[in-house]
């Protein structure tokens, strides 16, 4: 029953999905030059698209690779290439789900399936999210500090949406630290939910709550204890997502040049931040994958700073049919082979 569930949400999920994208698609091809776009595919560098799409595959590889540093560390790891194949489904999931929160439910199922406990799919999920929120933080705050007068000055009146991620973004890593380290938060919470189950209609809610949370909130300090009781799967598993953020924002650079924009060696850096800024602070964004969000935030931040505002949404295409639409294929082609296996299994 609960398995009828999930696929029935999945595929609501997926034509929401769908639909939010062929509108996506008419408002970006009614507002812009349809001819222009084209001319400028057809005359693109077809070597730095491949290269393009080299970057994204090894951006792949090194997320999960990251997921499988922290998963073999358990008593009861799965192999490589199960490991591999549960985590390249994040790309599928969280590109359906709003808020791109599909994910991890998924994939903590398919490591259950695999012979983990509940406990242990919690600590290795638990650990790479807050890894990754940890460089990502890290990341965007030295983004913004080396370039934000160029930012406002580039998107002037919209730099509060720019604001406004980075402050989700931050105000996730301070929860994830009050949750693990902080004891009295539990408290908190507990004397928090208390004061509103006093009011009548919302004492069965807060109840269901309460537990709900508390048993989040064990779960996470477990994978957080796990995650610093090995100090080398840290440090690894973080050089691993430092290095990707790189790799991956840095797309966008070979695709202003198969287009042929001259971009200085001086802009990589910039380009590289402002693409991890349109992908990331745009996720509070509640459509699948937060499109809309990061379109507009890609193309506002390099319209006349990097290129003309036709090269620029040419080249927003592209960089999302290589980020995200080929995630979704590699993430639904993992997700086929995890269901074949297990069927045969």
């Amino acid at each position: 029953m609960e398995i009828k569930k999930e696929k029935k949400k999945l595929l609501t999920n997926i034509i929401f999905f769908l639909v939010v994208i062929i509108v996506l698609a008419i408002v970006v091809f009614s507002i812009n030059d349809i001819s222009q776009m084209i001319k400028l595919l057809r005359n693109a560098n077809l070597w730095f698209i491949l290269f393009a799409v080299l970057l994204m595959l090894i951006h792949v590889c090194l997320t999960n690779l990251s997921m499988y540093i922290i998963q073999n560390k358990l008593r009861n790891s799965v192999n490589f290439f199960t490991s591999i194949t549960i985590s390249n489904t994040e790309y599928l999931f969280n590109a359906i789900t709003p808020f791109s929160s599909g994910g991890q439910p998924f994939q903590a199922y398919y490591y259950i399936k695999n012979g983990l406990s509940g406990d242990e799919a919690a600590s290795i999920l638990v650990a790479n999210f807050t890894i990754y929120q940890f460089v990502l933080t890290l990341f965007s705050t030295t983004g913004l500090i080396i370039y934000y007068n160029r930012i406002s000055q580039a998107i002037q009146e919209y730099i509060y949406l720019i604001i406004i991620g980075y402050f989700f973004n931050t105000v996730i890593l301070v929860g994830l630290i009050l949750v693990s380290f902080v004891k009295s938060f539990k408290k908190l919470l507990k004397n928090t939910f208390k004061l509103f189950g006093k009011i009548r209609f919302l004492a069965k809610p807060m109840e269901k709550l309460q537990e709900r949370t508390f048993s989040f909130v064990e779960n996470f300090q477990a994978g957080v204890k796990y995650l610093f009781s090995r100090k080398r799967v840290f440090l690894g598993s973080s050089f691993l997502r430092l290095f990707d953020l790189f790799v991956v924002n840095a797309i966008p650079i070979l695709i202003f040049l198969a287009l042929g924009t001259k971009v200085e060696f001086s802009d990589y850096l910039f380009i590289i931040m402002m693409s991890a800024f349109a992908s990331t602070f745009m996720m509070w964004v509640p459509t699948p994958g937060a499109s809309g969000g990061v379109e507009w935030a890609y193309t506002v931040l390099f319209v006349n700073v990097i290129a003309t505002t036709s090269v620029v949404v040419t080249s927003m295409l592209v960089w999302r049919v290589i980020t995200y639409y080929l995630g979704i294929i590699l993430g639904f082609i993992s997700y086929l082979i995890i269901e074949r296996r297990s069927k045969i299994t």
